[in-house]
């Protein structure tokens, strides 16, 4: 196999960049997707368990990874975990899988949380309405979280189709047979 492509977005696109797009996309979904809410389940809002809402944000990230790692459970014996820290206080965490995923599982890894957490958070809209702006929050947040997915994502898409993917410290290569 030989390497078709390298993906590494902080070298392609920017750090900086990267954080700014996260941070429109939760500004953009926190405003389409507040109003519909707000009209479906126009409900009086209540602001206790505060506490709650707070436990939430924290775990969205690690949650997050969690459901990354499910899709590719069966790789656990050549999965490496490392975390450090960006700007100081942010800890970033990484799954890291030694050996070539096909790319339709990879993909599968990268959209799962996507999918199963904002349902959850949408549902979660919907049994309790009193609670609908924190989890459109949440939503948010998540989706901003999700948007280096979204990248990586539109970049396999346009790959070969039996693409095997590799990570290595400085992004993913999009291995191909010769």
């Amino acid at each position: 196999m030989h390497c078709w492509k390298t993906i590494n977005l902080e070298k392609n696109i920017g750090y900086d960049r990267v954080f700014l797009m996260s941070f429109f996309i939760m500004m953009i979904v926190f405003s389409v997707i507040y109003v519909p809410v707000n009209l479906l389940f126009s409900q009086n809002l209540y602001d206790n368990h505060f506490i709650l809402f707070i436990i939430g944000i924290v775990s969205l990230y690690p949650l997050h990874k969690l459901f990354h790692f499910l899709p590719i459970l069966s790789y656990l014996k050549h999965v490496k975990y490392t975390w450090r820290r960006r700007l100081g206080f942010i800890p970033l965490f990484s799954i890291c899988v030694h050996i070539p995923i096909p790319k339709y599982r990879f993909i599968t890894a990268l959209i799962f949380p996507f999918v199963v957490i904002n349902s959850l958070l949408l549902l979660g809209c919907a049994y309790f309405p009193h609670y609908a702006h924190y989890f459109t929050i949440l939503l948010a947040y998540h989706s901003g979280i999700c948007a280096t997915d979204f990248i990586y994502t539109k970049y396999l898409l346009t790959s070969p189709r039996h693409a095997m993917i590799e990570e290595n410290d400085e992004g993913y290569e999009i291995l191909i047979t010769q």
